[in-house]
């Protein structure tokens, strides 16, 4: 339970401590530059650039040996909470959705639920976060055990945080195109439009 307390602690201090008008200006501009794409392929880019993130933060994280890169293995589980917190909330707004503080942390413990495999469904259990909870400190762990063989421990931790994102992310588009609709089918839903606000 207090694994769960502690993970459901940082999930809601990682979602609801967001610069929401930050990142909403970031999906502008994002989707600016990627305007000739359709929303579900600029959604597997913003995914693909915080993958890439995370397998660095990964390789960064792993590069001190020996003990040292297992020292830095809850910093870095901090940091992928953040980086995959704006990421969910960026594919939100991407979509055209809007969430209240309370939603933002939902939905991050519901991608990451997702991301881990375990349905998460409508409803967000202490049982599913405890479960989520300790199926990120296996993995924890177990990228860890890979840091004790510098070269090979760098790599390990990058393609697994790589996957990690990936995995997230596209548990999150299908996420938000049941709650937002797919964009491109008139009627559907809100849209970011070419000059980036919510047609």
């Amino acid at each position: 339970m207090k694994i769960a307390d502690s993970f459901l602690s940082l999930v809601k201090r990682a979602s609801t401590d967001l610069d929401v008008e930050k990142i909403r200006e970031d999906v502008r501009t994002f989707a600016l530059s990627h305007e000739g794409l359709p929303t579900r392929q600029k959604a597997f880019r913003m995914i693909d650039n915080t993958a890439r993130k995370a397998a660095l933060v990964g390789a960064v994280a792993s590069a001190p040996p020996g003990w040292g890169g297992i020292a830095a293995a809850a910093p870095e589980l901090a940091t992928l909470i953040v980086l995959q917190s704006r990421m969910i909330v960026g594919l939100h707004i991407l979509y055209g959705g809007e969430l209240d503080p309370e939603e933002r942390a939902l939905e991050v413990l519901a991608g990451l639920a997702s991301g881990a495999g375990l349905s998460a469904g409508r409803r967000l259990t202490v049982r599913l976060a405890e479960e989520l909870a300790m199926k990120l400190v296996s993995r924890a762990a177990r990228r860890s055990i890979a840091r004790l063989v510098p070269l090979a421990g760098i790599a390990a931790s990058a393609a697994l945080n790589y996957a990690a994102v990936q995995a997230v992310g596209r548990a999150v588009v299908a996420r938000v195109e049941r709650r937002w609709g797919p964009p491109e089918i008139p009627g559907s839903g809100p849209v970011l439009d070419a000059e980036g606000r919510v047609g």
